[in-house]
């Protein structure tokens, strides 16, 4: 067993020789390393040894227990309090809880309650020394190679791997990675489904030579992270400062295109602010067809079958298990929104019924126009009255408005994105639902934050435009004056006198 560090202080002698001496410390994990019979000597000798727990009676003269406790919260130490104290001292004992004490043992100590109370400390210390081993490790990893190791912490933050508390750490260490006003562009790139299938001897060299010839053209002007998708496209994430630089992109994907003797296909998101914007423009770029479907729009899903080619293994037999995965998703997804006509149904029993005797490339222009009769279905739906369904993500919606209230960029179509809903659909289930339409909706949140936010006594209009998202102030204040009769100078002095 490691022994930890205990520091044992009592500002009575004989009390303070008997703790030290009358317990095995040893077996409970520790080693007394040092002892104070003061509160002001208490504080030296844990400033100098450095303890892991601190065993210190609460009533002292001059310096108390709680003082103690205090005075070593200013510091960068950080060792476990177990305080003593007698009945007459029970509110002291609730005080030192307060400062975080990790427990109180009343005078005199049962050893049976010492010792529980040692073996809690001992592990809560232990468990605190492996997460900051763990942390050093995981710093020194990414001071040691911050751009490989970036590369790969990025791609598992899109996967879903690593939290986005973690990721603000990494982007902590390194600093300077993400700075204020920075943008991200995703880019899904890759080659034609039609040249996969058709030409699979020429597919992955064709494929190197694009990869390559983009790798080139970006690193020339921008700095990004690439990777390939479990699917099997590559996305390049580009971070940039200028909204003008989605333009840049696409000429340069028209250039490479032309360049290519091979098809070229890409999506390209639009720019998004800081670490959230990294996932908001991966999602963007990367479009699947069972969201194409329940958004009921075709250019979406002509995009996603395309992106489902990347995701084809080389093996025929292999790929139409793929294809046939897709339609079971997209089957579910269908009688759990708004249902299927009996029409639809005979088709997909069809398909699953024939799936065997077509090839990958009839097995794909099959199920896109199944799914293709599937949105044509769905929008007749959505024309003839609103359904339940639409109802119950208007909740949801809200509550992504209400959680993104500060981005500039937040529109009926991102929220319509969010859950999954055409947004001329989205729009009038909004307007029918809330008796008002998404923008008037928008602004009166926005101003009833920015009201809150001034009444709570926010110091700077500067923070009120940034927290509700209109950068501009001039034109805050216009909208503010509009929406409450008066300037937010003038609304501010309101809650001042």
């Amino acid at each position: 067993m490691k022994l930890l560090k205990l520091v044992i202080v009592d500002d009575e002698p004989i009390l303070l020789q008997g703790l030290v001496k009358t317990y095995n410390w040893n077996e409970m994990g520790f080693e007394v390393a040092g002892q104070a019979q003061s509160g002001e000597q208490a504080i030296e000798v844990i400033k100098k040894v450095k303890p892991h727990v601190v065993l210190t009676d609460i009533r002292m003269k001059q310096i108390s227990g709680l003082m103690v406790m205090e005075e070593i919260q200013k510091t960068e130490l950080d060792p476990v309090f177990i305080v003593l104290s007698a009945y007459r001292d029970f509110n002291y004992a609730q005080q030192a809880c307060d400062l975080g004490a990790y427990a109180y043992l009343l005078k005199p100590i049962e050893e049976n309650k010492l010792q529980e109370t040692m073996r809690g400390a001992y592990q809560t210390c232990m468990e605190k020394l492996e997460s900051e081993e763990r942390y050093e490790s995981w710093e020194n990893m990414v001071r040691k190679d911050s751009t490989s190791f970036l590369q790969v912490v990025v791609q598992k933050y899109l996967q879903n791997k690593i939290s986005y508390e973690k990721m603000q750490e990494v982007f902590a260490i390194l600093k300077d990675v993400i700075e204020e006003g920075d943008r991200f562009i995703a880019i899904c790139v890759d080659l034609d489904l039609t040249y996969k299938i058709t030409d699979a001897l020429n597919y992955e060299a064709a494929r190197l030579e694009l990869i390559q010839s983009l790798e080139e053209k970006f690193s020339e002007r921008y700095f990004f992270w690439h990777f390939e998708k479990a699917e099997g496209c590559h996305v390049f994430l580009i971070k940039t400062k200028e909204n003008a630089t989605v333009r840049e992109i696409a000429q340069i994907l028209d250039q490479v295109k032309k360049e290519q003797k091979s098809p070229v296909t890409a999506s390209i998101s639009k720019p998004y602010k800081g670490l959230d914007g990294i996932r908001r423009s991966y999602e963007e770029a990367g479009l699947t067809i069972v969201n194409a479907v329940r958004k009921n729009v075709f250019k979406e899903l002509k995009q996603a079958f395309i992106a489902l080619i990347y995701a084809l293994p080389h093996e025929e037999e292999l790929q139409i298990r793929y294809i046939h995965k897709v339609m079971l998703q997209a089957e579910m997804m269908l009688n759990d929104t708004y249902g299927m006509t009996e029409k639809l149904q005979k088709q997909f029993r069809n398909y699953y019924s024939n799936m065997e005797s077509l090839t990958a490339a009839q097995a794909v222009d099959v199920s896109y126009r199944i799914l293709g009769e599937a949105i044509e279905e769905r929008e007749k739906y959505a024309e003839s009255g609103e359904n339940k369904c639409a109802k119950e993500y208007m909740t949801v919606a809200l509550s992504y408005i209400s959680e993104h209230l500060q981005d500039e960029e937040l529109s009926i179509v991102h929220v319509a994105t969010q859950i999954y809903l055409n947004p001329v659909y989205f729009g009038r289930v909004f307007k029918n639902t809330f008796h008002m339409t998404f923008k008037k909706y928008l602004l009166q949140q926005r101003m009833e934050k920015a009201k809150r936010l001034i009444q709570d006594g926010c110091e700077s209009i500067g923070t009120v435009c940034e927290q509700v998202g209109i950068s501009n102030a001039s034109y805050f204040s216009h909208l503010f004056k509009e929406y409450t009769g008066k300037l937010p100078s003038e609304y501010k002095k309101d809650y001042e006198e």
